[in-house]
């Protein structure tokens, strides 16, 4: 290929690549079981060459997606390209292969043009439940990954169109809730025949060999155009460091530590200072975590580009095994994610004096509750699983997000109508909590507020929380630091209690019972005091802000004003000047 012709039919190909990606992800969406993948929407998908690079994603979870790759290259060094035949079904979901958490369950289909492997298509989607000790997974106390639930390592679920029937055996027997994970498994299997289906179509059109000619070519001008970005950072060493909340079993606090070099157009990640792996399940395996690196680092430098592995070519890693953040087997890692937020944001917090005009405030960790029944002598066995969003950090020109969840987005709540439908629970109260988000020229992002109250008797919550005792929501360039997140069980009364540690099995949870789940939100930027006297009214007007606050954090006088509230210029003068 040579010449502008070749350069329009690379785009064409990489836009079709991507847009059957797309498609993979609505097939899943419409064919889904569960609320997490139909409405929460926590999957990745994407299309992955034969020699396992990234060619084309859907939005979905970051981690899952920038993890494809390795996850493919993984079943590529078991079968070898010969060993895959067309109608081949893979699964895997080892933590040690996929780079997440054994609830995150990746399937994949070779895509053959007549007897040429081309590529794959690949879902990865958090099932309802994998065994293990703990129902839905993302254990809080597992010792080793062998508690966790039952781990698949690249094996075939249908070989050249025929279904191993025993291993689906397996999967169902080993599951809490076997009709809703074998519903998603086959919604899975969908998407990716959706996928195979569409390069399929591109290799008639084009060919095979124009295919990856125009995929080569994308690739290659991608990474020179994200080596460019790069080449404009001062070259430099940039550091950041966080701990995280104390290891249940061991009462250490973890720490996170970065490293990054800037080094002409390319960039050097270590790890220098960070802890050994843990006993508890907090850690991320290497896959994971430069999975979650790059899709930080490209989102800084190239955010609206649909990613391909032209962009993540420039980034170096020097990660050593045995850390929190490269843990070895049989170390446990079904909480993995607290560690994956926390490098995102030491990633912005390292970067900001390089980058002051690109790098948002720390935003709130990541924070979800469980609510579980599977004791069918007291009812039908459910689990309800909601991540919930919160706020992130502040921009150098707007003020932060709302309702975000990793890697500023990725996943929603679950719909009231839905969750009030599907479990015997009600959603009492689902509104911003402004309180927690760190003031600031431009302020942080809101919490949220979801009060769930229980119907039925035998059911007990799980708490996946962490960076309470340290948010990572801090403040930039003199900006407020955001508040944590917590869950408060009965709300209000003589026995309510207030969590702000991860646990499992608490209660049992009876009819009448209220879970307020309160999220925490994202830093400041700038001092609180240069805010737009403007902007501060406008929190008032909306009850982000009382009139006292807006006097007493931001020194904005606000009167009313038929039915409204206006700045009071003068004395937000008087109150602005005083501060000096």
């Amino acid at each position: 290929m040579n010449g502008r012709g070749d350069v329009v039919r690379a785009e064409i190909v990489r836009n079709a690549l991507t847009a059957a990606a797309v498609e993979m992800s609505k097939t899943l969406v419409r064919t889904a079981h569960n609320p997490l993948l139909y409405d929460v929407q926590d999957f990745g998908l994407g299309i992955v060459s034969a020699e396992g690079l990234l060619w084309a994603e859907a939005p979905g979870i970051t981690t899952f997606l920038g993890s494809l790759p390795d996850t493919i290259k993984g079943g590529l060094a078991i079968h070898g390209e010969e060993g895959f035949s067309d109608g081949d079904v893979v699964i895997v979901n080892d933590p040690y292969l996929t780079g997440t958490h054994i609830s995150d369950v990746c399937v994949y289909m070779p895509v053959f043009h007549g007897d040429e492997l081309v590529a794959f298509a690949a879902a990865c989607a958090h099932w309802a439940d994998v065994g293990g000790k703990t129902p839905g997974g993302f254990a809080p106390d597992s010792t080793d990954v062998f508690q966790e639930g039952l781990r698949l390592g690249h094996q075939k679920l249908i070989h050249a169109g025929r279904p191993n029937r025993e291993l689906w055996e397996v999967i169902e027997a080993n599951v809490r809730f076997p009709s809703l994970v074998i519903g998603d498994l086959e919604a899975q299997i969908a998407a990716c025949r959706q996928g195979v289906e569409r390069v399929r179509a591109l290799c008639r059109k084009y060919g095979v060999a124009a295919v990856r000619e125009a995929m080569d070519l994308t690739v290659r001008r991608t990474e020179e155009a994200i080596r460019r970005q790069i080449a404009g950072i001062p070259d430099g060493t940039y550091r950041a460091r966080a701990q995280l909340d104390p290891d249940p079993l061991s009462g250490e606090r973890p720490t996170i530590a970065l490293t990054f070099e800037v080094l002409g157009d390319r960039i050097r990640v270590s790890f220098e200072g960070t802890s050994p792996a843990v006993r508890s399940p907090i850690n991320e395996p290497a896959i994971g975590a430069r999975a979650d690196l790059r899709a930080a680092l490209k989102g800084l430098l190239m955010p609206t580009d649909p990613s391909n592995e032209g962009h993540f070519l420039p980034f170096e890693f020097d990660l050593p095994p045995g850390l929190i953040v490269s843990p070895e087997p049989p170390a446990p890692c079904d909480s993995y994610g607290y560690v994956g937020v926390a490098l995102m944001d030491l990633t912005f917090a390292a970067l900001a004096p390089a980058m002051p005009d690109r790098c948002p405030a720390g935003g709130y960790q990541l924070f979800a509750i469980y609510l579980y029944r599977v004791d069918p002598g007291l009812g039908r066995p459910f689990v309800f699983i909601e991540p919930i969003d919160g706020g992130d950090g502040a921009r150098p020109f707007a003020d932060g997000p709302t309702l975000v969840f990793l890697g500023d987005g990725d996943v929603r709540c679950t719909p009231v109508e839905v969750l009030e439908a599907r479990y015997p629970l009600r959603c009492l109260r689902y509104e911003f909590l402004p309180g927690v988000a760190g003031p600031g020229r431009f302020r942080g992002g809101l919490g949220v507020r979801r009060d769930f109250e229980v119907l039925e008797e035998g059911t007990y919550l799980q708490v996946v929380i962490d960076s309470t005792d340290e948010p990572l929501a801090r403040g930039l360039a003199g900006g407020g630091d955001g508040r944590p997140s917590a869950v408060v069980v009965r709300p209000g009364t003589a026995g309510e209690q207030v969590l702000r540690r991860r646990v499992s099995g608490f209660g049992p949870l009876g009819p009448g019972d209220v879970v307020s789940v309160r999220s925490g939100g994202g830093g400041g930027w700038g001092p609180a005091s240069a805010r737009d006297p403007e902007l501060v009214a406008q929190d008032v007007r909306d009850g982000f802000l009382t009139a006292e606050e807006a006097r007493s954090i931001y020194r904005v006088a606000v009167v009313r004003s038929d039915g409204s509230w206006d700045v009071d210029r003068g004395a937000t003068d008087r109150l602005r000047s005083a501060d000096g």
